[in-house]
């Protein structure tokens, strides 16, 4: 963008040519008796699976690249990544004759060049314009023309799907074209609306797509043009303004006196296109109104005009079409187990619970409107024979008629009455419910066996340990958490065994201590030793009977009863594993299976074919990375690095960097899983370029100063550290760039205050994602660790992989699915204290490759009680399920069969359907909400001569156990097989895992499979080469691109490559 164009585009973000969507609908429902007119480009019928102008240039520049280099389809599959389009520009442009990229005569040159005969042009349209299906916005566009609110149709698009839409309705399509542009003299009568192919209909015309003919805008379209935009309200949608000729034909008539209105529709929330921004200056400059309108995509907008404009049976008709718009969902079946001998046992430390089925309800007339819960707390005190929760409003109890009315003194609004108790409402495991029942029981059995206690926790006072942090000394009790959950049809009581700290002075411990004290206590409590102390506890509570009142020694009703012994499972089988006898099974309740270690893709060692390993070290030793051919083309032969390094840092970072070139071995801890790492350009196939300390690629900061505070020693790092790379970047060329922190800088890390969070790092990832610079950070303490063959590995693959290069990918199973990581970030210093970013749309092709995601703004958010999580409303899922549409669409220009849509916490109801029309035209969406489960832990069983007993290793990874017809646990971590022959392995070697917990809220597909998807997913985050992460891909990465969105969210719903922000 020059001077001027950079000039107005700065005009227009600050003055009042900039029209809010909300104010825009507002302005054409005030109008409807204007009849307005709408100029449509190809951005209109992406919805209806129509590709856009972009789409379709970088589908002809592949198809010309592919042509001349066959054999690397695969690594050119994903056209949505930057760097495969990246590496495609970087050919074409050392093509004689072709244009650079964004050239204004990209379209027309890429089309004749890939399809020089006029037949092939018309095919290639011909192929995406007859599997077009009518999107809800056309539908829409067709009512509003029906009640007088459009009059005339211009669009670019030779798909003709405005005319499609008519025909549902009594309006009369007048088609003009190419060849009958007479009829655009002609005057529209009752009951009829004109429809101008600007650039001709595939169906009859001859197509003006190629550069030349683009160029030549038919005279008789043009005047006509011009003069109907000097009278009439213009409103543009999904065209970005690509052709001279229309934009210098709208130019001319805004720079004439008329009262005709521009009101100019862009898709995202960034700055208009060059173009738009002379346009609207130009019109304002001839007195002319002119708006652009940010983040309106046609369908919305649609829907947005009909609501505020239609009544009655149009009005009717348009609900009917967005409600009908969604994927159909037919009944979900319950999960279900394979049947098959059983291979194991795992035991719960969950035991069946029945609660008490009422409790009092009352309102003191003192009670607060804000505050409520401390007011309750504060009230209650100490007290022991009393459990109370505000609820729905009222104040809910557990105790004596007698206690409440001694803490609650003063007159009552509403007097205590029993109500039954909902237990669905048990599913809220941080509900009001959930909280006063825990408690309660808490309290019940406490006083019964004569135990402190503390909320949900217990302790036994007899034989303290004592433990020393740093000098400080601390007596410590063994205790026990309580937690309660729902699953299925039942209610548990689940028991975690912990330890309670109290200072010499009897205060509670500061949280980091404790932390230190319970890793050493925990940290080695595996399996049997976890099972001792459950047994343990299990014996003082329950040993003298499980029956508990609340409030204790008092029978007023309300009655805790708990089975004795804890739910077990049993675990059908895997193909060849070793049976055991059906009677060991005998008194197990529930029933799982284990799902097999997905195996993992790379390219064999001469880079002719693919080779399947389920371990990423060992498959890329002995093998070549994924994407090796790029390698042996000579189109990525080398990656470069640059470094950002403090001075003073810099000749031990330079020395110790060489490391990557050498080779070392595991410790003796890691030899279970890790193998020699052979150097970087052994194990990738390619060098890694390090430079030294007075290359160009390397740069060195601006210190901060040391007497500076917190907050502005903080953000003079952050810009000393982005005013490094941009030199570095003018100076070099490289691929991804490593960001040394020394420990001096750990004051300048991050800083909060009341209206402000900073972190440095998060503020650097977003800058550098905008401009496309990879980016590592490493700390300085990370070169010295000991683990020096694993501190090689995890570098060399995070360099590998943010210089755009793919390791491994998921051997995936062939079916036409892709998956999508939900993510929202709440903004507490945002204005009225709540902004929030939608951080994801993640998409995940089946291969488990993280494609483009998308940042958007929530306008109407609902939020949880603790206020710690998003909701969607109808409108704002809808407007993301057609995102995600949207970004699949663009990627490979077809829809998938099956969307998987996973999240952190609930769908509700408005954010199912939403999504569900969102993402009308997909065959099957599911959407499983997947989260670690707090409480929940089975020990696993082994059979040892002939005998049943608890195992030294935890519950196997892939044990999936269904715990209600749409809810399971599935173990991400957990045991798995090791690079030795018969070893088992438990990644971090830390106490015993816990499940995920997943649930189905929306589709059929089976459980087995959506386990699996889990599980491969879990070892595709290429920021680590452990065996997985605990939770999938598509919530690790939808989560970090969350919290960092928050920083680019003024750039518009832009899509970046999450490698940049890794």
């Amino acid at each position: 963008m020059n001077q001027q164009d950079t000039t107005l585009a700065r005009a227009v973000a600050r003055d009042d040519s900039v029209l809010p969507l909300d104010a825009f609908v507002r302005s054409i429902s005030v109008n409807t008796e204007v009849p307005h007119m709408l100029l449509l480009g190809a951005g209109a019928s992406i919805s209806s699976r129509i590709p856009s102008a972009s789409t379709c240039i970088w589908q002809w520049k592949r198809s010309i690249f592919l042509s001349n280099h066959p054999g690397m389809e695969q690594n050119f599959d994903e056209l949505s990544l930057g760097m495969v389009q990246e590496r495609i520009q970087g050919w074409l442009d050392t093509q004689p004759g072709f244009p650079r990229i964004g050239d204004e005569g990209e379209y027309g040159f890429y089309i004749d060049r890939c399809y020089p005969r006029v037949e092939d042009r018309r095919s290639f349209f011909q192929r995406h314009i007859q599997a077009a299906k009518l999107s809800s916005g056309y539908r829409i566009a067709a009512r509003l023309a029906k009640n007088n609110l459009f009059r005339l149709v211009w669009t670019t698009n030779f798909d003709g799907l405005m005319s499609r839409a008519l025909a549902e309705t009594s309006v009369t399509p007048v088609e003009i074209g190419l060849d009958s542009t007479n009829r655009i003299v002609r005057t529209n009568r009752t009951g009829e609306l004109s429809c101008v192919a600007l650039h001709g209909d595939y169906r009859y015309d001859a197509l003006r797509n190629t550069d030349d003919e683009v160029r030549r805008l038919d005279e008789e379209l043009r005047q006509a043009l011009i003069e109907q935009a000097v009278s009439s309200p213009l409103i543009v949608l999904g065209y970005s303004g690509r052709d001279n000729s229309i934009m210098e034909a709208l130019t001319e008539s805004y720079s004439r006196p008329g009262a005709g209105v521009l009101y100019w529709c862009g898709f995202g929330d960034g700055p208009p296109p060059e173009a738009v921004v002379a346009l609207i200056a130009a019109a304002r400059k001839a007195g002319r109104t002119a708006f652009y309108v940010p983040g309106a995509a046609f369908d919305d907008v649609m829907r947005r005009l009909a609501l505020a404009t239609l009544s009655g049976g149009d009005r009717e008709d348009v609900l009917d079409i967005i409600a009908k718009s969604g994927t159909e969902q037919p009944a979900a079946t319950a999960f279900t187990v394979p049947a098959g001998a059983i291979g194991g046992i795992v035991k719960s430390t969950a035991f069946k619970l029945r609660c008490p089925v009422e409790a009092y309800s009352f309102k003191p007339a003192s009670m607060p409107e804000q505050g409520v819960w401390r007011w309750v707390r504060e009230a209650i005190g100490d007290r022991r024979d009393l459990m109370a929760v505000p609820y729905k409003g009222r104040v809910w109890a557990l105790g004596t008629l007698t206690s409440i009315h001694e803490v609650f003194t003063g007159p009552m609004s509403e007097v205590p009455v029993r109500v039954p108790i909902d237990v669905s409402e048990l599913r809220h495991e941080d509900g009001a419910v959930t909280h006063l029942l825990v408690r309660s029981l808490a309290l019940a059995i406490a006083g019964a066996r004569n135990l402190p206690s503390e909320g949900p926790l217990l302790w036994d006072p007899k034989k303290p340990q004592r433990r020393q942090v740093d000098g400080r000394s601390y007596t410590v009790h063994d205790a026990v958490l309580l937690f309660i959950r729902r699953a299925g049809r039942d209610t548990f009581l689940v028991l975690k065994p912990t330890v309670k700290l109290f200072a010499a002075d009897g205060s509670p411990a500061p949280k980091e201590d404790e932390k230190a004290i319970k890793l050493g206590i925990f940290g080695y409590q595996h399996n049997d030793k976890f099972d001792a102390a459950v047994e343990h506890w299990r014996r003082q509570l329950f040993g003298e009977g499980t029956q508990f009142n609340c409030p204790s020694g008092e029978d007023v009703g309300f009655l805790f009863t708990i089975d004795r012994a804890p739910v077990s499972a049993a675990i059908v089988a895997a193909p060849g594993e070793a049976t055991i006898p059906e009677r060991a099974a005998a008194k197990s309740v529930q029933k799982g299976f284990r799902i097999r270690e997905p195996n993992l893709l790379f390219a064999s060692k001469g880079g002719t074919g693919m080779v399947n390993d389920p371990h990423p070290v060992r498959g890329l030793v002995s093998n070549r990375p994924f994407d090796f051919s790029l390698t042996r083309s000579g189109m990525a032969h080398d990656i470069k690095l640059g470094v950002i390094c403090p001075q003073p840092e810099a000749a031990a970072t330079a020395a110790r960097l060489t490391m990557l070139e050498q080779a070392a071995s595991p410790s003796e801890t890691e030899k279970d899983y890790l193998l020699d790492f052979p150097g970087f350009a052994q194990a990738f196939g390619l060098p890694l370029v390090i430079p030294r300390p007075q290359d160009l690629s390397w740069r060195a900061p601006d210190e901060p100063s040391t007497d500076l505070t917190k907050e502005r020693g903080t953000r003079f790092a952050a810009r000393a550290v982005i005013q490094a790379i941009d030199e570095l970047r003018s100076a070099q060329r490289v691929n991804v760039i490593l960001i040394v922190t020394p420990l001096r800088w750990a004051n300048w890390r991050s800083f909060e205050t009341d209206s402000e969070r900073f972190d440095l790092h998060d503020f650097v990832k977003a800058y550098c994602a905008r401009k496309g610079i990879a980016t590592q950070f490493l700390d300085e303490d990370t070169l010295t660790d000991p683990q020096t063959c694993r501190i090689r590995w995890w570098l060399s693959l995070a360099l590998y992989a943010k210089s755009f290069r793919t390791p491994f990918v998921l051997q995936a199973a062939g079916t036409d699915t892709a998956y999508v990581g939900f993510g929202t970030s709440i903004d507490r210093h945002g204005p009225q204290g709540r902004k929030v970013v939608l951080g994801c749309s993640h998409i995940f092709n089946q291969q488990g490759q993280g494609l483009q995601y998308r940042l958007s703004k929530v306008e109407n958010p609902s939020f949880d009680r603790r206020q710690r999580n998003a909701f969607l409303s109808r409108d704002d899922a809808r407007r993301v399920g057609e995102s995600i549409r949207q970004l699949f669409f663009e990627a490979r220009s077809a829809l998938p069969r099956r969307v998987v849509i996973h999240k952190r916490f609930e769908f509700r109801r408005d954010e199912r359907e939403g999504l569900l029309e969102g993402l009308a035209g997909v065959a099957e969406v599911d959407m499983v909400e997947i989260t670690v489960d707090d409480a929940f832990r089975y020990v696993n069983s082994k059979m040892y001569s002939g005998k049943l007993e608890v195992d030294k290793f935890p519950v196997a990874r892939g044990t999936v156990i269904p715990i209600g017809d749409q809810e399971a646990l599935l173990w991400v971590h957990g045991s798995a097989a090791a690079i030795r022959n018969n070893w088992r392995y438990y990644q971090g070697k830390r106490r015993i895992p816990a499940p995920l917990r997943i649930r189905r809220h929306a589709g059929t597909t089976d459980l087995q499979t959506l386990a699996t998807e889990i599980l491969g997913l879990s070892k595709m985050n290429w920021n680590s080469f452990d065996l997985y992460t605990q939770a999938p891909a598509t919530l690790e990465t939808s989560g970090q691109i969350a919290r960092i969105g928050r920083l680019m969210e003024n750039f518009g719903e832009a899509n970046y490559d999450y490698r940049l922000l890794m």
